[in-house]
């Protein structure tokens, strides 16, 4: 079935009218949610192609989590160990790019829970965890590296603004565009959104929390344990050192999966 007639059979099942579904998607509250999973998708299709088919199967497997479960966006299967590994797709932060005192160029993925877990919750969840309910409780939007194995992330969401109506538009600033010419290897502007959403990076979970062996610090004013209190950061960071291409903190490109999914087996 073509993309038309399973737009039409969507619309007819769940009465709704052709004639306005770009509307009807064209809203501020939706378009992130079509957005990220769309990257889902996206992503699937990219480790199809990328994974040695002898070694590793991506899966796209629709699931319906309850609150206090982890539906995974994408898992890949190990075939020889018939080992999976569940992987979240999460869009870099809108706007979310600067350049530090370093001249680093940092990027920040969202990376949080969409509902923010409640105290019944907590409770139930924290054993589950080995945890204490009070430092789940203080960390209760975020997420643990055993919730997910990797993280795998698109980074032209953080070239975005929101207009006066809500709405996302591409707005990247002059410095960021001859930033972006670099790192694409381009000097055509017009390229430049389509090859940034397509500079995709992937990252073992454990390798974003927060842990002695320093990826950030944890930002929360009540946690007893900055340093090492395991919790991934709402806004883990992506850098790259000045006049790199390559990521300087654990992050490589979606090409490279297999150099994180080894480290997972």
């Amino acid at each position: 079935m073509n993309w038309e007639n399973k737009t039409k059979e969507f619309c007819d099942k769940y009465n709704i009218s052709v004639e306005y579904l770009a509307d009807t998607l064209n809203e501020p509250k939706v378009i992130p949610m079509i957005r990220g999973k769309a990257f889902e998708f996206s992503v699937y299709e990219k480790l199809v192609d990328i994974l040695d088919p002898n070694v590793w199967e991506a899966q796209k497997n629709v699931m319906n989590a309850q609150l206090g479960s982890h539906d995974e966006d994408v898992t890949v299967l190990h075939k020889a160990t018939n080992t999976t590994f569940g992987g979240e797709c999460k869009l870099a932060g809108k706007g979310r790019f600067n350049f530090d005192a370093d001249e680093k160029a940092v990027i920040n993925i969202k990376c949080m829970r969409s509902r923010t877990l409640g105290q019944a919750m907590v409770e139930k969840l924290a054993p589950q965890y080995g945890i204490s309910t009070e430092s789940l409780a203080i960390h209760n939007d975020q997420y643990l590296p055993s919730d997910f194995a990797f993280v795998i992330t698109s980074i032209g969401n953080a070239f975005y603004q929101t207009d006066e109506n809500g709405l996302m538009y591409w707005h990247p600033t002059e410095s960021e565009i001859e930033w972006l010419k670099f790192l694409c290897d381009t000097e055509d502007e017009d390229l430049l959104q389509d090859l940034a959403f397509n500079k995709i990076y992937i990252i073992s979970s454990r390798d974003i929390s927060i842990h002695n062996d320093g990826y950030q610090n944890c930002t929360r004013r009540k946690c007893d344990n900055k340093n090492n209190c395991g919790f991934i950061p709402n806004y883990p960071k992506l850098t790259f050192e000045k006049n790199s291409r390559v990521p300087s903190n654990g992050w490589y490109e979606l090409e490279e999966a297999t150099t994180v999914l080894n480290t997972l087996l």
